[in-house]
């Protein structure tokens, strides 16, 4: 039997939003908007652009990203910006441009797909193991297609969970050196895990473009993200004020607030929230399906859920959504016209509570066990 539902009744389990922490969210957030609103004038913070961030909001975010670069960096190497996705629209264009190659692992973040189409550049998918690109591949992509850069997620990949080891970010880091091959890395998601190797951007930063965003780690709609630059010529260049034709400048009232979550600490209790939260519904994910192929961690927002063969992965997702529940096949994140793996990825936070992500799991189980 299938049952219908409305659109407004389907629970999003496609999504992989960071759990919502009101608990210890919104006393910080309230505090931290009371803090600019008493510390600045109004009109002065938000009465003209502050191009790459305000003095006092690239400091802040440099000392944000040294929790995961071996040294802070320094301020002029640092971007305040709109978001993950307006950094990443300028660096494509730039780095990238028409009629170029971006190197990308097989499967990866499906919207590099729509900016390929946008830019007009290609795409060369690097083949995949366990930990995401293989050297030996991308170094063979290297040599074939000449990609002006690579964009790496190395920390909880997207969507398969993979986490590059030590090793494997050094060797990565040595062929786009070798290759002079630009890397655009996006470590959204390695603010939740604790004890992982450090960027892949530490070990050839001199071709590096780190940004880290805090969609993933505080809340989706924050919408502040951070770049550290190659140099602070690079980043005067790339991200100059002339540059008018996206929305990469981040409100100077957003800016202020997350600067002032992390100047009063608050910022570590959210995440603390957030990590707390997603290891307890991990392990319900574990609890309710038990399979080796199985790939989740405690601190990742997704699960990748490799399925049987006879279970083929869009008739899989249609009968989930039967019960109500959305969630993604592995297409969705190809980015070439290979056939994808019979998988599916779901999202652990974007239901309210747990008593909704319960219900969504219950739906993914059944379907599962058949």
């Amino acid at each position: 039997m299938t049952l219908s539902f409305r659109p407004s009744d389907i629970l999003n389990m496609s999504g992989n939003l960071p759990p919502k922490v009101p608990h210890v969210f919104d006393e910080a957030y309230r505090g931290a908007v009371q803090r600019v609103l008493g510390e600045c004038e109004p009109n002065d913070l938000i009465g003209a652009h502050q191009f790459r961030g305000s003095d006092r909001d690239r400091a802040l975010g440099a000392r944000f990203i040294g929790r995961r670069m071996q040294d802070v960096p320094a301020v002029d190497r640092v971007v305040v910006a709109n978001g993950t996705q307006s950094i990443l629209m300028m660096l494509l264009a730039s780095l990238v441009g028409p009629n170029r190659r971006l190197a990308i692992e097989t499967l990866s973040y499906p919207t590099m797909r729509t900016f390929a189409q946008h830019l007009g550049f290609q795409l060369s998918p690097i083949p995949m193991d366990g930990e995401g690109a293989r050297p030996d591949a991308f170094e063979a992509i290297c040599r074939a297609d000449r990609p002006a850069a690579y964009y790496a997620m190395p920390t909880l990949q997207n969507p398969t969970t993979g986490m590059m080891s030590l090793e494997r970010r050094k060797a990565i880091a040595e062929i786009c050196r070798r290759y002079e091959v630009a890397i655009i890395e996006d470590d959204i998601y390695s603010l939740l895990p604790k004890d992982i190797p450090p960027p892949l951007s530490s070990f050839a930063p001199e071709i590096s473009w780190y940004v880290l965003g805090t969609a993933k780690s505080l809340a989706a709609a924050l919408k502040i993200a951070y770049l550290v630059a190659p140099s602070a010529e690079a980043a005067a260049e790339r991200f100059w004020p002339g540059v008018r034709a996206t929305y990469w400048m981040c409100a100077p009232m957003n800016g202020a607030i997350v600067s002032s979550l992390i100047e009063t600490g608050s910022v570590d209790d959210i995440i603390e929230a957030v990590r707390a939260e997603t290891r307890i519904r991990q392990s319900m994910v574990i609890d309710s399906i038990s399979s080796s192929d199985l790939r989740s961690r405690p601190d990742c927002l997704h699960v990748y859920l490799p399925l049987p063969t006879d279970r083929p992965a869009q008739e899989f997702v249609a009968k989930v959504r039967a019960l109500g529940v959305d969630v993604s096949p592995a297409g969705t994140y190809a980015m070439d016209d290979s056939p994808a793996p019979n998988a599916i990825r779901f999202g652990t936070g974007t239901p309210r509570d747990r008593v909704a992500f319960e219900r969504g799991l219950f739906a993914i189980t059944k379907v599962y066990r058949g």
